[in-house]
């Protein structure tokens, strides 16, 4: 590992996490090309899977040159340890599934890459820089699809049906995005050493102000509120107790207990 860039170890986690969710999430894109339900979508679906997958092939020769003993965990193609949101491992069970990554997951790393277009280390600056002229259309893709679900339809209880529907998909996403930008409180190491412009609550509290409009327009009651004129803050406790901190991922399912000590011990 090279000890003279800024943010060391931390920094290679940042861009693994940032890779890997990357490449994952462009193919599950793709899985949606010719099965999206418009034809307009299914070409948008193509179309932002080659942006992801071209953001992580940029992104994976970064960490070879910050470890390059790494072999070929540096490669998607032969790596074995992906540091993948659990949403992203399998293919969309349906099309609302699609549509909650792409408005929660996608989101959440465009709020990384804009808190690291100016970054200590220049090659992630210059590739944040680039990923983020092309993540615009994204956006705009799901909020369109979150007001086509949720408008109102005849008959009425089908516009229900489809609106509580969509709020289970995005409730699936919602604690492992917002847990992935990292621990509550206390020191970051990347934003101390200037790779990122803010530490996660932050980074939190941007992506909150990115999703709530839309969020609360469409009537989805997921778990936060307005706080202020511009702010937004969540309502229920993130599952800490479930994060991992080296994947940064939650765990799907709570740790086994630890085995009672033996009699006598």
């Amino acid at each position: 590992m090279d000890t003279h860039v800024p943010g060391g170890e931390a920094l290679f986690g940042l861009l693994a996490r940032l890779a890997d969710n990357k490449y994952a999430l462009g193919r599950r894109y793709a899985e949606w090309c010719s099965s999206a339900p418009t034809l307009e979508s299914s070409v948008a679906a193509a179309a932002m899977a080659q942006d992801e997958l071209g953001h992580a092939r940029a992104l994976y020769p970064l960490l070879r040159t910050l470890d390059a003993e790494a072999g070929p965990e540096i490669d998607p193609e032969t790596r074995t340890d992906f540091l993948t949101l659990a949403a992203l491992e399998r293919p969309f069970a349906s099309w609302l599934e699609f549509v909650a990554a792409n408005v929660l997951i996608d989101p959440a790393m465009t709020v990384i890459f804009e808190a690291a277009r100016d970054a200590s280390y220049e090659p992630l600056a210059g590739r944040s820089r680039k990923v983020l002229e092309e993540e615009r259309l994204h956006t705009l893709h799901g909020i369109g699809w979150v007001r086509r679900l949720t408008r109102a339809v005849s008959p009425a209880r089908e516009g229900e049906v489809v609106r509580a529907a969509l709020r289970e998909a995005l409730l699936a996403d919602w604690a492992q995005t917002l847990c992935w930008f990292g621990p509550e409180g206390g020191e970051d190491p990347l934003a101390r050493a200037g790779v990122l412009d803010a530490p996660p609550d932050a980074l939190r509290a941007r992506f909150l102000a990115v999703i709530g409009p839309t969020i609360e327009a469409a009537g989805l009651a997921l778990p936060l509120r307005r706080a202020g004129n511009d702010g937004w803050e969540l309502t229920e406790p993130l599952p800490w107790g479930r994060w991992d901190a080296a994947t940064y991922r939650v765990r799907t399912s709570k740790p086994a207990a630890e085995p009672a000590p033996a009699h006598g011990a």
